[in-house]
């Protein structure tokens, strides 16, 4: 399978949309675009050493993407999304620092990508992929509602992220994987992702309380580092909305 979503580069705010495509549609007043050109990246974007550039998705996978997000965006307050994103953008492909990404995220826009079934864009990936950039937007507009205190006691003692880069070298050395490792949840950590970085840790624990891999909530109740960590996104979303209680995350489904 490609490389896992990732990170976030910028924070300026996207300006210019693409050509419309008769495909685009809005769901939950999100506008889901599916025509390709540089201008759907930040200007900052454009330039080195980030060179943001993509593919034209399929138009065969365009009715996959939608019912994908009619799911994903279905598990959010509409007054949330009105609030804090504006678009999704599809493409076949997306490179940036020379690196394929997933996924990636703007102030108020994700960008994802989907080459179909057969090269391991199932629904479930694109999904995960999906509340694991839009927990980046979230994190970053509400940062006092976070206890990063907290969730770095949750880890190891003397544990720090290992990628500099936020996420780039680990997708660039091919340690990224998103299977979800119990030899690492001992250590407080969902995946071998987890370890680039705090935003990056905090993105893998929140795609897997929104669409739930196998065995996720046995393994929170498994491992009391996973579970502080849980317990501490829980109660992140719950200051965003009083709808994302434990009972809420516990009883969404794939």
């Amino acid at each position: 399978m490609k490389f896992l979503t990732l990170l976030v580069f910028s924070f300026i705010h996207l300006s210019a949309f693409s050509s419309l495509n008769p495909a685009d549609t809005t769901i939950k007043g999100v506008s889901i675009r599916f025509n390709y050109s540089r201008l759907i990246f930040p200007e900052s974007w454009q330039a080195a050493p980030i060179n943001a550039k993509g593919e034209q998705i399929e138009a065969t996978e365009i009715q996959r993407c939608n019912g994908i997000l009619q799911k994903a965006l279905g598990k959010y307050p509409l007054k949330n999304l009105e609030k804090e994103l504006k678009a999704v953008y599809f493409l076949k492909s997306m490179n940036c620092f020379e690196v394929d990404f997933g996924g990636t995220n703007s102030t108020d826009v994700l960008y994802l990508t989907n080459s179909g079934i057969n090269n391991g864009y199932t629904d479930i990936y694109l999904e995960e992929t999906f509340h694991h950039e839009y927990s980046s937007i979230l994190y970053r507009n509400h940062p006092s509602f976070f206890n990063a205190k907290e969730w770095k006691k949750a880890s190891i003692r003397g544990f720090k992220y290992k990628d500099p880069e936020n996420g780039v070298g680990a997708i660039r050395n091919n340690q990224s994987s998103q299977d979800l490792d119990t030899f690492l949840c001992k250590k407080g950590f969902l995946t071998q992702y987890s370890l680039s970085g705090l935003e990056n840790d905090i993105n893998t624990v929140a795609q897997n309380m929104f669409s739930p891999r196998e065995n996720f909530w046995k393994i929170i109740d498994q491992y009391p580092r996973i579970k502080k960590k849980v317990k501490l996104l829980t109660d992140f979303y719950y200051k965003i909305d009083p709808l994302f209680t434990d009972d809420y995350f516990r009883n969404l489904q794939r």
